[in-house]
């Protein structure tokens, strides 16, 4: 049985779909992969697949860890009309990352 971990922060900003995104997915693997997946939710532990559903700077750290988290997925959209109040950033961080108009 392969083991997943799923890492996500969906559920922390309403009203954007992401989490919604993110319990269809959970519901999809237990309810019809339960058998085949041994998953764990937001848990630092040794996996076969590591599933990096939103961006968050423990998780970034984690990926370093390579032999711990084995093959790393990433699936994570944004709403550009809400990316500024989605991710907390440092400020130098949204210097470097956001232009702004």
């Amino acid at each position: 049985m392969n083991r997943i971990t799923m890492l996500s922060s969906a559920e922390k900003v309403k009203g954007q779909g992401v989490a919604s995104a993110y319990r269809e997915l959970i519901n999809l693997m237990t309810t019809h992969h339960a058998d085949k997946y041994d998953m764990a939710i937001n848990t630092y532990r040794k996996s076969d697949i590591t599933h990096y559903h939103t961006i968050d700077f423990p998780f970034f750290l984690s990926t370093f860890v390579k032999k711990r988290r084995g093959v790393m997925v990433g699936y994570v959209h944004f709403l550009p009309e809400t990316l500024d109040e989605s991710l907390e950033l440092p400020w130098i961080a949204k210097k470097s990352f956001f232009i702004s108009t």
